[in-house]
């Protein structure tokens, strides 16, 4: 119950504070969709859709319908030469049925060179498909669905976890055990399922000295006790209340990750990161409080605290480690909070 109305909480305060976090619903779907080899990859992101074979089983209410042992006969029928037609029928159903709007889907160039995602943003259609389209090389797949293409990834930039899930040569295959991986190469800033994850891009291509590494770590953590807790303001957020998940090769991620109210550690610290790895935080102090000179009011000022004295010294003093950590292993912070409107302007709170 303390979780449920901890995530409660934290809704509110992303709300109020308009932090700029991608929610993603812990209920979608991650699918890897061939393109016969590459031959349709550039049809379908640029007319952004997917598509499927096997148009003798276009009739979508029929093959809701009718029993799977029957519909099965009618494959191995219509294909004899293919001797799975279970496998055929599997993957037709999971494309009628159990993809759905909101999805991801991922999408290989040819020779894989490159890996498109995109949202799943309609219900499956058949088209119409003109024999002039097909002897013109239009993709002659009438079963689709619409697609918004979000990013692209050449293979040599993928992470390396995903490279298990590229083997796979079936038409049609769920990736939701890649789901973890496969949200943070999409996203920077986001959060879900009671969880925010913060990734950080490190960019050195060179190898990384252990000691920069431990450092940096260190110097990011170092900011989590400055953060506000609005849920307790008399008491720290700690460092150990934050998950760390590293992938070393140059370049490489680190991953920050906490859940529960303690999540909102992980929001404050993605929107300080962002100012003062940018050198946008200007500290200064006055006779009854600290208080912070920003490029931007109003969010950053909530998020830290301001009632230590000589509190400013040592914020100045976790700017510079943290802008020395991000020039030594370039550290490339979230564009989530980068396109933020108020990092862009003076307005006040």
């Amino acid at each position: 119950m303390e979780n449920t109305t901890g995530q409660m909480d934290l809704q509110s305060l992303i709300k109020e504070y308009n932090i700029p976090i991608v929610q993603i619903d812990e209920n979608r779907n991650y699918w890897l969709v061939r393109t016969q080899s590459g031959e349709f990859y550039d049809e379908f992101y640029f007319d952004n859709f997917i598509a499927i074979g096997w148009d003798e089983f276009n009739n979508i209410q029929r093959f809701s319908d009718i029993e799977k042992s029957i519909l099965v006969k009618e494959i191995e029928k219509q294909y004899p030469d293919n001797k799975q037609p279970g496998l055929i029928y599997n993957q037709i159903s999971r494309f009628l049925f159990e993809m759905k709007p909101g999805d991801v889907v991922m999408i290989p160039s040819v020779n894989s060179t490159h890996i498109s995602f995109g949202i799943i943003t309609s219900s499956p259609e058949v088209i119409e498909i003109s024999e002039t389209d097909v002897e013109e090389g239009v993709c002659p797949f009438a079963k689709r669905r619409r697609i918004n293409w979000l990013k692209t990834v050449k293979r040599s930039a993928l992470d390396p976890y995903l490279y298990k899930m590229m083997q796979s040569h079936h038409t049609l295959n769920n990736a939701n055990d890649y789901a973890d991986v496969i949200d943070r190469t999409l996203h920077s800033f986001y959060y879900k399922n009671g969880n925010a994850h913060l990734v950080l891009d490190v960019k050195q291509q060179e190898d990384i000295a252990a000691l920069d590494l431990v450092n940096g770590i260190n110097n990011v953590l170092d900011i989590v006790p400055y953060i506000e807790n609005p849920f307790n303001p008399e008491e720290e957020f700690k460092k150990e209340d934050i998950d760390l998940k590293l992938r070393v090769q140059s370049p490489g991620v680190m991953e920050f990750i906490s859940s529960g109210q303690a999540a909102w550690s992980i929001m404050g610290l993605g929107v300080i990161l962002t100012f003062v790895v940018g050198g946008k935080a200007k500290f200064t102090k006055t006779k009854e409080q600290t208080d912070m000179e920003v490029s931007s009011q109003g969010l950053l000022e909530k998020i830290l605290k301001f009632r230590k004295e000589g509190h400013e010294h040592k914020l100045k003093e976790l700017e510079l480690k943290n802008q020395q950590t991000a020039e030594a292993l370039r550290i490339q912070t979230p564009d989530e909070i980068k396109n933020l409107p108020d990092f862009n302007s003076n307005q006040e709170d």
